[in-house]
């Protein structure tokens, strides 16, 4: 699901329109699961380092931003994808080698 969900978002070919409206159930699904991992990291994280929970005010304004952040990142990863392939001068196969190393790489520092 997940891997369908990245080519379709990375298409430099698809409108915003179109990712969008194609994707929603993903999209959300994709968003959701993502902010719900990393509350629970940064939950773990106070755990660990304080030996205490994060009270409950603190995870609905965690859970509240970085659901807002997760959203935004599509929309950036959309706008970077159009960009990386007006720079190749619509060359698609270039394009997806690009994304596809940067992809990579981020998938190594997280």
């Amino acid at each position: 699901m997940f891997t369908k969900l990245y080519l379709d978002t990375t298409n430099p070919k698809n409108t915003f329109t179109q990712m969008i409206c194609q994707n929603k159930m993903p999209l959300f699904v994709s968003v959701l699961l993502h902010t719900i991992i990393y509350s629970v990291f940064i939950n773990l994280a106070s755990y660990i380092f304080y030996n205490k929970m994060l009270s409950t005010d603190i995870n609905i304004r965690l859970l509240i931003v970085l659901f807002i952040i997760m959203t935004l990142g599509y929309i950036g990863r959309y706008y970077h994808v159009k960009d990386i392939y007006n720079a190749y001068n619509k060359n698609i196969q270039k394009t997806r080698e690009h994304l596809d190393k940067l992809y990579i790489s981020w998938l190594f520092i997280a």
